[in-house]
């Protein structure tokens, strides 16, 4: 009976140690983890490309990183790399790969992380001129107005989910100055979950915006610094910061 005993209260308190283990996600947080996996969600937002030759395509290498409040009350650090392509000085078309860390407020003490992979064309649709960056006074203010279409996908988010993201954006630039341009940017957006992996993901539009500041042509004409806000207008998002390095390779 002894013997007995000890071995009922072992197994008791193993199961209780893993039962609390175990963390429950809720519908909603499931839905914000998934929008929130892809580069789309993850990384922080950067400015439109400045508006350069016509004559040339450029090439440009980009390092991002950032970190975003979590629903779990935990911290979402991601980083991820990125090569752009430019055609003749205007609209760009970019690939993205890189890591986040899963909430582990919510997924539990064991929790690892993902990749996460992403394809984002921005389409310049007004390119120089002051337009609204003439009410700063400054001849050579330009502003770069333009349209955006991202996809994203991250595997093994959640166990047996993974996340498939897509973005409709309209941003906005407005670049000052001359050997060192700073330039405000606004990202509007609306993003939805593509239900890649199961029924359960979210189909609704979740809406967006991202709005920072850059620093351009910072010791090399090619070679600029963003630091960015984004925010998912859904009650469980927090804010993600970030900063975005870029080189791009001029002629």
């Amino acid at each position: 009976m002894i013997r007995l005993a000890i071995v009922t209260g072992i197994l008791v308190a193993t199961a209780f140690r893993e039962s609390a283990a175990q963390v429950t996600v809720t519908q909603q947080e499931r839905e914000l983890i998934l929008l929130e996996s892809t580069p789309i969600g993850a990384l922080p937002p950067i400015a439109l490309p400045m508006p350069a030759s016509r004559n040339h395509n450029y090439w440009g290498l980009r390092l991002q990183t950032g970190r975003r409040e979590g629903p779990g009350d935990e911290g979402i650090p991601a980083v991820a790399a990125g090569i752009d392509f430019q055609y003749r000085g205007g609209s760009t078309i970019g690939f993205t790969a890189g890591y986040q860390k899963q909430d582990c407020g919510l997924t539990g003490p064991d929790c690892g992380g993902h990749s996460l992979f992403g394809i984002r064309s921005r389409i310049n649709v007004l390119t120089g001129g002051q337009s609204l960056a003439s009410i700063f006074n400054d001849p050579s203010s330009t502003t770069t107005l333009g349209t955006e279409l991202g996809i994203g996908y991250a595997p093994n988010v959640l166990e047996g989910a993974d996340a498939c993201t897509i973005d409709l954006g309209m941003p906005v630039t407005l670049s000052l100055g001359q050997r060192v341009r700073i330039a405000s940017f606004l990202t509007p957006g609306v993003m939805w979950d593509m239900s890649c992996s199961d029924s359960e993901s979210p189909s609704g539009p979740n809406f967006l915006t991202g709005f920072g500041v850059g620093f351009q042509q910072i010791g090399s004409r090619g070679f600029d610094i963003y630091i960015g806000v984004q925010k998912i207008f859904r009650k469980e998002s927090g804010y993600q910061v970030g900063i975005s390095f870029t080189y791009v390779r001029l002629p």
